[in-house]
C-alpha cells in the first residue's frame, strides 16, 4: 500500500529542512537503537543504498517499525546496524526471521474507486520485525499504555537518514511536538493526493491508530524511505513516521501509536526467546 505522503514524496524534489533548534547530526553511538531496514528491493526515487524505512530496536531480537515497510518474507529482509553514514560499510547487517503487523492492516483503507466512494478508515500502521540473532547494547523502551496518549505539546525528537538539509544519507535528528487530536483530526481529513492512484489515506483520524507531531518550524520531512523512523517522548518510542498529508512541509507528520500494541509486541518478544520465531 502507498501512503499519500509516500506517493507525493516520491515524485518531488526534497525540500531543505527547516534550521529549528536542536536538528542536526547525530550518530548510531548516540542512538544505538536506530536501524536501517533494507527491504530487499528498490528504495524509491533519491533514496540511499540498502534503506528502504528505518526502525527502532526495542529489544535485542526485535525492530518496531511501519507495517507498510513489512510487505516481503522474512528472508528477504534485514536490518543495518551501527552504519551513521549509509554511503560507508560501518556496522553491519542482520536478518530477519519472522514479521508482526498490527491487525486490521493494511484493510479498505482507500475504499471505492480509489477512495472517491464508501467508508475510509486508517488501519493501524505498525509492526515488528524479529531478527536472527540478538543485537548487543541499549535497547529503547516503547510506551507502555498509559504513555501512550501523550498530552499535547509534548516535546520530542524524530531520528532519520534523510533528515539533512541537503538529504544526505547520514544520521540527523530534529525536535518535534505532539498536537492535539483536534488538530490531527483536521489535518487527516486534507490528506487527498490528486496524484494517481487518488488516496485518501487517513481521511477518518483513529486516535488509537495514530497520533501526530509538528506543523510549521517543527515540521518533520519524512521523506521516502524514512517511513518507521522513531518518535521518541520521554525516553520511550512513542511513534512511527507513518505519513503526512500532500506536499506540504509544514504539515503534521502522522505516526503509528506503539502504546496501544506495546504489552503484545512484548509477549511476541518473550515467545520467541534468544533463537525462536513469534508464537501467536
Amino acid at each position: 500500500m502507498l501512503v499519500v505522503g509516500y506517493v507525493v514524496w516520491a515524485f518531488l524534489p526534497a525540500p531543505p529542512q527547516s534550521p529549528v533548534a536542536g536538528h542536526g547530526p547525530v550518530t548510531t553511538s548516540d542512538e544505538p537503537w536506530v536501524v536501517a531496514i533494507d527491504g530487499g528491493g528498490a528504495p524509491p526515487p533519491g533514496g540511499p543504498p540498502e534503506k528502504t524505512c528505518v526502525g527502532t530496536l526495542v529489544a535485542p531480537r526485535a525492530v518496531v517499525t511501519a507495517a507498510h515497510c513489512i510487505g516481503r518474507e522474512p528472508a528477504e529482509i534485514s536490518v543495518v546496524i551501527g552504519r551513521t553514514d549509509l554511503r560507508s560499510g560501518d556496522g553491519r547487517s542482520i536478518a530477519a526471521v519472522d514479521t508482526w503487523i498490527a491487525p486490521g492492516w493494511p484493510g479498505d483503507a482507500q475504499g471505492l474507486l480509489g477512495g472517491l466512494f464508501g467508508p475510509v478508515h486508517s488501519p493501524p500502521d505498525v509492526g515488528v520485525l524479529l531478527l536472527e540473532t540478538a543485537v548487543p547494547g541499549p535497547s529503547l523502551p516503547m510506551a507502555t499504555l498509559d504513555r501512550a496518549w501523550p498530552a499535547p505539546a509534548s516535546k520530542g525528537r524524530v531520528t532519520g537518514w534523510r533528515v539533512s538539509p541537503h538529504d544526505e544519507p547520514v544520521l540527523w535528528q530534529t525536535p518535534t511536538i505532539t498536537l492535539d487530536d483536534a488538530r490531527c483530526t483536521a489535518a487527516a481529513a486534507d490528506a487527498f493526493s490528486r496524484m494517481p492512484p487518488v488516496v485518501w489515506h487517513g481521511y477518518r483520524y483513529d486516535t488509537d491508530a495514530y497520533l501526530c507531531a509538528g506543523e510549521g518550524p517543527s515540521a518533520f520531512v519524512v521523506r521516502p524511505t524514512d517511513s518507521g523512523a522513531p518518535l521518541v517522548v520521554d525516553g520511550h518510542l512513542v511513534g512511527v513516521a507513518n505519513w503526512r498529508p500532500g506536499a506540504d512541509r509544514d504539515a503534521p507528520q502522522f505516526y503509528g501509536r506503539v502504546g496501544v500494541h506495546a504489552e503484545h509486541i512484548t509477549r511476541l518478544v518473550e515467545s520467541a526467546g534468544t533463537h525462536g520465531t513469534f508464537t501467536r
